[in-house]
């Protein structure tokens, strides 16, 4: 309250002090924080200092004012300085307002699925950079997603600040005999160890801890019919389905060269900028005017603007190219660089079962000399793979080979 009403801080020297803070006292101001040694200081509410002249005049004292404290005295002080704090204040109604809109659109997961794909069908749930963050369902974007594509089976939108992050995982993709309904055999695509085995449509062929070879049928897509007897009837063909784990083991060999062509760039490079417009495209510059067409160039692109500024259906684009020349000389690896090397191939070879949706479950590898220019990358990788090939029944696997009848014989 007392910063509110406002209060000043004062120093009372001179006269009669003990007959002016009683008079104080019987006039009913109020003070506090009273300090008295050879002055008096203390603290009044800023209402009441006008109350002291009287006093003052009838006891001889003389008031200093020292501070000026509470939310009038600040006000006072804005209204003095009324350009800063407007536009300190423009600036917070300003970071409001702005937040309140939704600025950017990432994606991340993504394999099979391009970030335009991906932005086509957000933007045509009506989410675009530029909304109402209050508009933004991502609930809603997560089931459309699913529902315009079914092969993605995990779907997380996240709103962070004025960034909208979807990210996406891609399920196993279905062999191409299930999609069209043709009557298909699940096969082996490795050799390896059956660790799971699960059947949905067709007949189980090897069981858990069964060692396979590639090409092995796992799940038949001819199922036996019979009669009461026991005898296979007929057979019904399917196109089968499962949920199948085999644990693969494979051994490797590959040669690492020593010596190799190294890129060396001569320092000649020109830089180009290209600007859109909408469908106007307009380029500052032709490098190979100022280069040599028949060198090597390495071509080094960063986008610097894309987007659409909304709700103006309008697209802004620009890009800086920087062409590098560069040649081939001749080069030996060291020590250390052939190692790298090495390691380079190894993660390759990890990545790429990654990338096909293999999990990796061991792996190990080692350097070995095979003579003065070649050395071997030898190891083994052990991975989970979920994702088995197919093949199509032929005619003869659905046919029921039935006992010929009995010949007449001419008695």
């Amino acid at each position: 309250m007392k910063w509110l009403k406002g209060y000043i801080e004062c120093q009372v020297c001179g006269g009669s002090l003990e007959r002016f803070l009683n008079m104080c006292r019987h006039h009913g101001i109020y003070i506090w924080k009273l300090q008295r040694a050879e002055k008096i200081h203390m603290c009044m509410y800023a209402k009441d200092f006008v109350h002291l002249v009287p006093l003052c005049a009838r006891t001889s004292v003389h008031p200093h004012l020292v501070k000026k404290k509470g939310l009038p005295f600040q006000i006072q002080k804005m209204w003095r300085n009324w350009t800063f704090y407007s536009g300190f204040l423009f600036f917070l109604t300003a970071l409001m307002v702005l937040s309140s809109y939704l600025w950017e659109i990432t994606y991340s997961g993504q394999r099979s699925f391009s970030r335009e794909t991906l932005s086509a069908d957000v933007e045509g749930m009506d989410v675009y950079p530029g909304m109402k963050r209050s508009r933004l369902d991502c609930d809603a974007i997560e089931k459309r997603l699913r529902e315009i594509h079914p092969e993605i089976s995990w779907v997380s939108a996240e709103e962070i600040g004025s960034v909208l992050k979807i990210s996406i995982k891609e399920g196993k993709e279905s062999v191409e005999h299930e999609k069209t309904g043709t009557p298909c055999h699940l096969t082996a695509p490795y050799d390896g160890t059956i660790q799971d085995i699960s059947v949905s449509r067709g007949t189980a062929k090897v069981k858990r801890g069964q060692k396979v070879k590639k090409g092995d049928i796992l799940i038949s897509g001819v199922i036996p019919v019979t009669d009461d007897s026991d005898q296979i009837t007929e057979y019904m063909t399917v196109a089968a389905k499962g949920d199948i784990s085999i644990l693969v083991r494979q051994s490797f060999s590959e040669p690492v060269e020593t010596h190799y062509k190294k890129k060396v760039y001569t320092g000649n490079s020109v830089t180009q900028w290209v600007f859109q417009w909408q469908d106007q495209r307009i380029s500052l510059k032709n490098p190979f005017k100022r280069l040599d067409n028949s060198g090597e160039y390495d071509i080094i692109t960063e986008i610097c603007a894309d987007r659409i500024i909304h709700p103006l259906p309008v697209s802004v684009y620009a890009e800086k190219k920087e062409y590098r020349k560069y040649k081939m000389v001749d080069a030996v690896y060291t020590a250390d660089e052939l190692k790298k090397e090495g390691m380079r191939k190894y993660q390759r070879r990890m990545e790429k079962l990654t990338e096909e949706g293999m999990e990796l479950s061991s792996h190990t590898a080692v350097m070995k000399q095979q003579d003065v220019k070649t050395w071997i990358l030898q190891g083994e990788i052990s991975f989970l793979c979920r994702k088995m090939s197919s093949r199509a029944v032929t005619e003869d696997e659905a046919r029921v080979n039935r006992p010929e009848p009995p010949s007449k014989t001419e008695e």
